[in-house]
């Protein structure tokens, strides 16, 4: 069993989120737990994966692998005249 202590405005916060998608706060709090410890899990798999792929890598392939990466950086800065568009993508078409 699990009691989890909120500030005032995080409860408030908590109740109205679990109000609005109708289901109890014990529910919402133990999925969001869940997720999190899922995603970690995750995060874990990811960073032991790229470890093991960095040490078979010699430092010569690791400088090819920059460059390439940094050249294809530079034909993207090229192409869009080295516009960042951001996690939306390019402004709509006029």
């Amino acid at each position: 069993m699990l009691g989890i202590r909120l500030d005032e405005k995080a409860e408030q916060r908590l109740e109205r989120y679990a109000r609005e998608i109708g289901r109890p706060k014990s529910v919402v709090a133990r999925d969001w737990i869940i997720d999190r410890l899922d995603r970690e899990d995750v995060d874990e798999q990811i960073r032991r994966a790229a470890e093991v792929h960095a040490s078979r890598l010699t430092e010569a392939e690791r400088r090819a692998a920059i460059a390439s990466s940094e050249a294809f950086s530079a034909w993207l800065d090229a192409e869009d005249g080295g516009y960042d568009w951001g996690p939306d993508g390019p402004p709509p078409t006029r």
